[in-house]
């Protein structure tokens, strides 16, 4: 291709761009001078266009002098970048000749340079990339007689004993090797010439030695560089390696000579040191933190032994103090110089210090006492104390001193005297009471007999006069007969009450286990005639706990409130439930009554538990009014409760809490003690 064709645009073409601008200046200039009409707007129109054109045309003149050779520059040169070796082959063109001379000129020049190479990220890539060092730059002088030194030559690694090398700058393959280097990677020299050095470097310090031999390279030199590199016989080692850059006559760099030096064993034993060094400092740590904690500790007990509700003190073995807490000063009020060093005898009473050594003495050969004695305060008041020490021998068997500990128990022997003159005044009341019952016993006896005597009489003859001489009275005398017999059966009832109430407060039966099933079956039997006059239901609502007292007290008391539930009844269908209600404690039961009588107002709930409190006359319901009485006796001897929730109209429930018999505990006593 010729230079003008090629290099530059036609000549015609650079006159299109004037000719067109001038044509339509041309047009302007003709609508000037002619008419304003619409062929004059056409014709700027036209001109318009025509000055468009000619910028249009100036724009491709110019992108066909300048962009298409600059690209085609930039691509030449891009494909000598890749291969600097081929020829510097370039398209001239009138604007570019300078820039393609001196192109020209700059590659001859490079090409005449000597190269430097590096090896790339593969490390058994042969392609290297050229650079002059720094190094290069200051290049030594060729040696002594104007021979440079050849890179190849192995004069010095014959001789050496070091780990010493060559290494090629631009692949970093060796060229020459020690003996001794030989040996230790595992590898002979010819061998080692057909690898990189990089390529027994371990993965994780590859970049990292690529980065410190390019740095070599660049600096002229590179030292304690630590690597881990793997021999032959694939053992992991680790080496030192000290680098310097050497140059030939042509100020290239010739060689990387390598010296090496094992380092394994000094690593292993520093990170060993390492290893070593942080566990010591855990250790120390913990040892830190243990002394914190034994001094926490120390701080603890020593709070504890001043400040405990007991006095501890310590004698030697001629029985004097060694030490004594806070405590022992406080109560017995001495001051601390005052006890230590002295002679335990200044705490006794003056009649108990003459025998205190030979007592003393006994103590030791004993090893151990528990005794009661007195101590003397500091102001002179003696106080009852219990002592309890025992002696401290060392290894020899020798006595080393004796650890006691003593109570204050003056108050206690104050509370048991107390004690002792309350329980003998309470014996001598409960004897009291205990002939007191007795003569009551004996006169409600006695009362009983003696008014139910006559009672039977008037009674008795009534009833002959009403029968042998009722044809001789008239209404009135029958009526007024009539009424002497009720009365005394009233009067039989109050007395049969009086005396079933002053024994329902005591328990004369054993405690024994009640099945509170079987018992209210008994009730039910002996209630059978009232309930089928009543038509009434009595039923058991589920299992009923077992309860813990006198058997016949419990049945008379749950056959009271059963009668009672179907006497105060006067709906069509009378209905009794006998159930257990819950209950927190382990140790009672709560069992309830519940009917659908008439109801009792709550105004009289404790009213109806008083004796002969009656809420209706005898003509309504009969009876003397003493049956709750009793069942409030019974519970009370049983030391339970009872009450009674209810309103009139909506029937009654009576809630009666007893012991429960404990399965734990068959013993009456236990289950006695218990209940109470």
């Amino acid at each position: 291709m010729n230079q003008r064709s090629h290099g530059r645009p036609a000549a015609w073409t650079k006159w299109i761009a004037p000719a067109l601008v001038a044509l339509a200046w041309g047009v302007l200039a003709s609508c000037a001078l002619g008419s304003p009409s619409v062929s004059g707007r056409a014709a700027v129109a036209v001109a318009a266009a025509l000055i468009a054109l000619g910028w249009l045309a100036a724009w491709w003149d110019e992108r066909r002098r300048w962009v298409a050779p600059v690209r085609r520059l930039a691509l030449r040169l891009g494909a000598l970048a890749d291969d600097p070796k081929q020829p510097l082959d370039l398209v001239y063109s009138a604007e570019l000749g300078e820039l393609n001379e001196a192109l020209r000129t700059l590659k001859k020049s490079w090409q005449s340079l000597p190269t430097v190479g590096i090896p790339l990220a593969n490390p058994n890539s042969d392609a290297a990339a050229a650079l002059m060092t720094k190094s290069g730059l200051l290049a030594g002088l060729p040696a002594e007689g104007g021979t440079a030194a050849d890179p190849n030559s192995s004069n010095e690694f014959t001789v050496s004993t070091d780990m010493v090398s060559r290494l090629d700058p631009r692949t970093l393959c060796w060229l020459n090797s020690s003996p001794a280097e030989q040996e230790f990677l595992g590898w002979n020299l010819p061998e080692l010439r057909e690898k990189s050095f990089l390529e027994i470097v371990h993965p994780d310090d590859f970049k990292r030695t690529r980065d410190e031999l390019r740095e070599a390279l660049v600096k002229g030199e590179a030292h304690g560089v630590i690597v881990r590199v793997k021999t032959a016989d694939g053992k992991l080692k680790a080496i030192e390696m000290n680098v310097s850059v050497r140059y030939g006559t042509d100020l290239a760099a010739s060689h990387l000579r390598c010296h090496l030096t094992d380092v394994t064993a000094k690593l292993r034993a520093e990170r060993e040191l390492k290893l070593r060094t942080r566990e010591l400092e855990q250790l120390n740590g913990q040892l830190r933190v243990i002394n914190r904690e034994l001094e926490d500790l120390k701080d603890r007990y020593r709070d504890l032994y001043q400040n405990a509700p007991a006095m501890y003190f310590s004698l030697d073995a001629h029985g004097q103090f060694l030490d004594c807490n806070d405590t022992l000063l406080d109560t017995l009020g001495y001051r601390r110089e005052d006890l230590i060093g002295r002679s335990f005898e200044r705490l006794l009473p003056p009649e108990r210090r003459a025998d205190f050594a030979e007592r003393f003495a006994e103590y030791m050969r004993r090893g151990s006492i528990e005794l009661e004695s007195q101590w003397v305060k500091a102001g002179g008041e003696t106080i009852d104390v219990w002592v309890s020490g025992t002696a401290v021998l060392g290894r020899d068997g020798k006595l080393l001193n004796s650890r006691s500990v003593a109570q204050d128990i003056t108050a206690r022997h104050r509370l048991e005297a107390e004690l002792k003159e309350k329980n003998e005044r309470l014996a001598r009341t409960i004897e009291e009471v205990s002939r007191k019952n007795k003569e009551m016993d004996e006169f409600t006896y006695v009362v009983s007999h003696d008014l139910q005597e006559p009672l039977r009489t008037l009674i008795a003859f009534s009833d002959f006069l009403l029968r042998d001489c009722g044809d001789r009275l008239d209404d009135t005398g029958r009526e007024y007969v009539q009424y002497l017999v009720d009365a005394s059966r009233r009067m039989r009832a109050l007395i049969h009450g009086l005396l079933t109430l002053s024994r329902a407060g005591r328990v004369t039966g054993d405690p024994v286990v009640v099945n509170l099933e079987e018992v209210l079956a008994v009730v039910k039997a002996d209630l059978a005639e009232l309930t089928r006059c009543k038509g009434a239901c009595l039923q058991v609502a589920g299992p009923l706990p077992a309860l813990w007292g006198d058997r016949g007290r419990i049945g008379q008391l749950f056959s009271n409130l059963v009668s009672n539930a179907l006497k105060y009844n006067r709906s069509d269908g009378p209905r009794v439930e006998v159930g257990a209600a819950p209950e927190a404690s382990e140790a009672w039961a709560t069992i309830y009554v519940r009917d659908n009588g008439i109801g009792i107002d709550p105004q009289f709930h404790a009213k109806i538990f008083q004796l002969f409190r009656r809420l209706h006359t005898s003509e309504e319901y009969e009876g003397t009014g003493a049956g709750l009485s009793i069942c409030a006796k019974i519970v009370e001897a049983h030391g339970g409760r009872i009450w009674v929730e209810s309103q009139p109209g909506e029937g009654s429930t009576f809630f009666v809490r007893l012991p429960r018999a404990l399965a734990l505990s068959p013993e009456p006593e236990a289950q006695l003690s218990h209940a109470e």
